[in-house]
């Protein structure tokens, strides 16, 4: 995960001079088509990830992982895994939309993580007020 957050940090703010007068909306499908593009020619080399996903869901980037969590995986390892996997991406993204342009108008990502079946493991955004919390 560490190795697919950093270079998208870098890739957000290097977009942001792409949009005009097009607001939060437009910025916010900009960043999501060139991370789709980033990811196509750079897939995870993580050893988890079994594919990504990204698009513009409203004034959010979307970002969808399909990871190999295991089938018989008890509730409470999963809610471990969740704790850290937020407390990680959180600490990793916050910086990066605070510094983009529309992160007053609202601007955020939205984290899924969904298993082999397609079950959502977990969903979450990375928002004003979770920026806040840290």
């Amino acid at each position: 995960m560490r190795r697919i957050i950093l270079p998208l940090a870098s890739l957000m703010l290097f977009c942001s001079a792409a949009i005009g007068a097009g607001g939060v909306y437009e910025y916010a499908k900009s960043q999501a088509s060139a991370a789709e593009a980033f990811f196509k020619q750079h897939p995870p080399n993580d050893g988890q990830t079994l594919s990504i996903r990204v698009y513009a869901d409203g004034k959010a980037v979307a970002y969808e992982y399909v990871l190999p969590f295991k089938r018989n995986a008890t509730y409470e390892e999963l809610t471990a895994w969740r704790i850290a996997a937020r407390s990680y991406v959180i600490r990793r993204s916050c910086p990066t939309i605070k510094a983009t342009p529309f992160f007053k108008d609202g601007f955020h990502f939205r984290y899924r993580y969904l298993n082999r079946e397609g079950k959502v493991i977990d969903d979450f955004l990375v928002d004003k007020s979770a920026c806040e919390s840290l």
